[in-house]
């Protein structure tokens, strides 16, 4: 069983490294010129984020028919013929979807031994290029060797066709090679628990294999029976001849020992009894004063044993028991999660926890932390679970307190700069069109050249005044934002962004064309974007920056990229203006939900990711 879930767990982690791969690759798909079959600066991207990220080995650009157009391997970006892959490259054409190939020799893609990724370029619902990522085979080796294998297990990555990815650090015991083929009819089971197989060298394995679906790779775990049965064997042979003499001595000495031992059991007994009674005293100590409450729910029984606290906390009335009654003091919305999580630890034996909503008799309504595992002796059916239950209602509300004053603020905020935006507009706009109106009128009635020279210079200061209050209102709050929409809105800002820092700006936006999303959101996503902006005007020297802003399914995928200088450590900052900025950042995404991650390297640019989840409702239509 623990094999078992090691080869669940090492697939799992493969998986997502995958999907990480896959992910860093989308921004160079997303490159604007390649929508008008425009290639000249993919090269400079693509050597950019080959940078950001060492285990690439090669990043080359294709056409549909596997012809290389741009390799970043290659001096000058030259091609290198066709893409060694081709199964996978084709899927990827086929299927307009990223698609993950296998083990190629050196030469074949690369000039090293690499894995293929290939990320199609869909322009208009067809396939207009393929980019094709070389991954060093090594990558997924210290995944391997930190997978924590027991004792005598070794363990190989296998692609589709049989070929060892990658493999525990035990060559020298001729069980896995990188490269090398791999005996995959034998082993290669279906998600199988842990079986006996006959090797076609006869010699008897233990294995046990787990597939990857993203990849139709595979995780074997082995082991030799004959290593895991000899020291059985060795063990009882031992136990034999030991417990020959151990009885003549046993028997010699046991009316030697008999009282002494009963003595020392007797003064353990009562120690015991001392340092038990003082831990049990101290146990009641600490769970009153945490508010915490233990339970227990045995196998094979629909009543649970609740302490008086665990009652208390649950709003537990009289004595009922059962576990259906238990889910009656559940908040409705909570109730689901609660019963699928205690009902997978029974299934499966595997530890949770959970924060839910317990309603009490008088109306209220208190957080707890209920926890919950089987014990390691969790085979014997009648231990059940055994589980505690804190009371966080006192943290739980102070985040909420919290996340309403960042609301408070931040919609005040923006009441605040709406209201001074409106009032530029409107009350200093029309002074100043007044003034303008009235400097005509002198104009008209001037004599003398001088004044009419005075007038025109007048005339240029007050457009210049009007333009900068334009400009002062925009960027307090964009009317756009309000009456348009966050695309068009920020299409506006981009532009103008471009045309004031002369940054060559490349920019995708998808998804964005159906129902609008919540304001908080666009006000959101508009405000990060211009604080990025500033971060990168004011501190990282870029010549180049990408924007990207896709709408998935369940969530608003947010990065922005530059070439500047980056810094060490995504997550530091050069210089505290910086940090004030992205902790700024970081709150409003507090207020949605947000998550942002920070890529950067000294020399190679900086990369922000940002996520927000979206509701059901701000799903995309049929029209995004």
């Amino acid at each position: 069983m623990q094999v078992a879930l090691r080869a669940e767990r090492l697939a799992h982690q493969v998986e997502t490294e995958l999907e990480g791969e896959i992910e860093a690759a989308q921004p160079l798909a997303n490159l604007r010129r390649l929508n008008r079959d425009d290639t000249s600066s993919f090269l400079e991207h693509a050597q950019r984020l080959q940078t950001l990220h060492p285990n690439w080995l090669t990043v080359s650009l294709a056409a549909t028919s596997g012809a290389q157009i741009l390799n970043a391997e290659q001096p000058g970006g030259q091609p290198a013929g066709s893409n060694g892959d081709i199964d996978g490259f084709r899927k990827a054409v086929e299927t307009a979807k990223a698609t993950v190939g296998g083990y190629l020799p050196s030469g074949t893609l690369a000039q090293t031994a690499s894995i293929p990724i290939h990320y199609p370029v869909v322009r208009q619902d067809s396939v207009r290029f393929v980019v094709s990522v070389g991954i060093k085979p090594g990558t997924f080796e210290e995944t391997l060797n930190m997978a924590d294998l027991p004792k005598g297990w070794d363990g190989a990555l296998v692609d589709a066709s049989g070929r060892i990815i990658a493999s525990t650090d035990r060559r020298h015991r001729g069980q896995f090679g990188i490269g090398d083929k791999f005996d995959i009819a034998i082993c290669c089971k279906d998600n199988a628990a842990i079986h006996e197989e006959i090797l076609p060298n006869g010699q008897a394995v233990y294995a046990v294999s787990q597939k990857i679906p993203l990849s139709a790779w595979t995780v074997h775990l082995r082991m030799p029976k004959a290593s895991l049965d000899k020291p059985v064997r060795r063990a009882w042979l031992m136990i034999v001849l030991a417990g020959t003499g151990a009885l003549f001595l046993t028997a010699l000495l046991a009316s030697l020992v008999a009282h002494s031992i009963a003595a020392r059991r007797r003064v353990e007994m009562e120690g015991a009894e001392q340092v038990l009674r003082r831990s049990e005293a101290w146990r009641l100590l600490a769970v009153e004063t945490a508010d915490i409450g233990t339970w227990h729910w045995r196998f094979g029984s629909d009543n649970i044993e609740w302490c008086e606290r665990c009652r208390r906390l649950c709003g537990l009335t009289g004595h009922l028991n059962s576990y259906d009654a238990f889910l009656a003091t559940i908040h409705p919305e909570d109730r689901e999660a609660v019963d699928l999580a205690m009902r997978q630890c029974r299934h499966d034996q595997t530890p949770y926890e959970v924060n839910v909503r317990a309603m009490l008799a008088d109306g209220n309504v208190r957080w707890l932390r209920i926890s919950g595992q089987v014990p390691e002796h969790g085979s014997n059916k009648t231990a059940g679970i055994y589980g505690v239950i804190v009371n966080i209602d006192k943290q739980k509300k102070a985040e909420a307190e919290h996340r309403l004053l960042l609301t408070l603020l931040n919609s005040a905020q923006e009441d605040e700069r709406r209201r001074i935006a409106r009032d530029l507009h409107d009350r200093v706009g029309q002074t100043v069109a007044g003034l303008s109106l009235r400097l005509k009128r002198l104009e008209v009635e001037a004599a003398s050249p001088a004044t009419l020279d005075a007038c025109k210079e007048l005339k240029k200061m007050i457009s210049d005044i009007s333009q900068d209050i334009h400009r002062a209102a925009v960027e307090l709050r964009p009317t756009a934002l309000d009456d348009i929409g966050l695309r068009d809105a920020l299409a506006t800002l981009l532009d103008e962004w471009r045309n004031q820092t002369g940054i060559d700006l490349d920019v995708f936006m998808r998804g964005l064309e159906g129902p609008r999303l919540a304001p908080v959101i666009e006000t959101t996503v508009y405000r990060i974007i211009v604080e990025l902006l500033t971060n990168i005007v004011k501190h990282a020297e870029a010549s180049a920056v990408n924007v990207t802003l896709d709408r998935r399914p369940g969530q608003l995928v947010l990065i922005v990229e530059d070439n500047g200088r980056g810094f060490a450590d995504g997550s530091a900052t050069p210089s505290s203006q910086r940090h004030l900025g992205l902790l700024g950042i970081r709150e409003r995404l507090e207020l949605v939900n947000g998550q942002l991650k920070i890529e950067s390297e000294i020399g190679a640019g900086t990369a922000i990711f940002v996520r927000i989840p979206l509701p059901a409702i701000d799903q995309p239509g049929e029209a995004a």
